[in-house]
């Protein structure tokens, strides 16, 4: 049966491609028709470094397939979940769903699902989407995977695609315990480097933006004790190397006109500490500046 990968961005197309690669029939689900129809004919462009391979892969843009198939990864932007899930429906012996995006604010988005097996995954890949129906695999890190029930046999597809390329692990933790873990990361370096308009590793580099991301640290740890030991400035700052020559996500939808998660990531985060009577001013600040850019951009760009 068709493994369904519905959204066709950077990170929907690798995944869809490695998958395919892995022997898994893959069947894409975009937003428009015609990015259907460049995907049907020429599959998936694959590019790692100096190696390019087109690897074929299934296409629609009907919302409804997503509720067949062995598994339905959902892949879109978090502001863009809800409309889909609205189609799908919770119908008993309906496809396993894994959510994949950043951020913490789909969480509740589980409770939808009496009918279906429910995951949710954190992405460490770096992905550039290069055309309707191409990618570049930037980054290689793994897909974290935990299952809401415990129970991962369901989801034993994306493991069976697991490989020094794509690795893809059971997370030990719990799905808000694992999303929160990325989330904060997230919240140190996508809105620094979106309003610096710098790619990651000049976070490590420049002595004031590292001096930034101390405070949101600091500022973090402190709402969310239970994740200070869990992500350290010296782990953000090391990743921040690692991924150097990255562009963060909300950074390049700033330079492209596009809508940012800075409410899936950001607000999602400062939701959490004021449920637990804590405020976070810093990432407040930043989540604000990164909207105003966002506005302005999408005015003027």
């Amino acid at each position: 049966m068709w493994i369904n990968v519905a959204g066709a961005g950077a990170i929907g197309l690798l995944v869809g491609a490695r998958l395919a690669e892995a022997g898994q029939e893959v069947r894409m689900i975009t937003r428009t028709a015609e990015q259907a129809a460049v995907i049907r004919s020429g599959g998936i462009l694959l590019s790692v470094e100096d190696e390019k391979k087109r690897i074929s892969v299934g296409a629609t843009e009907r919302r409804e397939a997503a509720a067949d198939g062995s598994l339905t990864i959902l892949a879109m932007k978090s502001y863009d979940l809800g409309e889909f899930v609205g189609a799908i429906g919770d119908v008993p012996g309906g496809a396993p769903l894994l959510f994949i995006q950043n951020g913490v604010g789909h969480l509740p988005l589980a409770s939808s699902f009496r009918h279906r097996p429910v995951a949710f995954g954190t992405v460490e890949h770096g992905a550039k989407r290069t055309g309707q129906g191409s990618v570049e695999h930037t980054g290689i890190g793994p897909i974290r995977i935990s299952a809401v029930s415990g129970d991962f046999s369901p989801f034993l597809p994306m493991f069976k695609a697991h490989s020094s390329a794509f690795p893809v692990l059971r997370a030990e933790e719990g799905p808000e315990s694992l999303l929160l873990k990325k989330a904060i990361k997230n919240c140190m370096i996508n809105p620094v480097t979106a309003v610096a308009g710098v790619r990651n590793g000049e976070l490590a580099k420049d002595p004031h933006l590292r001096a930034i991301l101390g405070r949101l640290h600091t500022e973090l740890a402190g709402a969310f004790p239970e994740m200070a030991n869990e992500v350290t400035l010296d782990g953000v700052l090391d990743l921040c190397r690692k991924t150097a020559g990255n562009t963060s996500s909300m950074l390049a939808d700033l330079l492209a006109g596009r809508k940012t998660e800075a409410g899936a990531i950001m607000g999602g985060v400062i939701g959490l500490a004021r449920a637990r009577g804590v405020s976070l001013p810093a990432l407040e600040s930043l989540t604000d500046l990164v909207c105003s850019m966002e506005r302005r951009k999408g005015r003027h760009g």
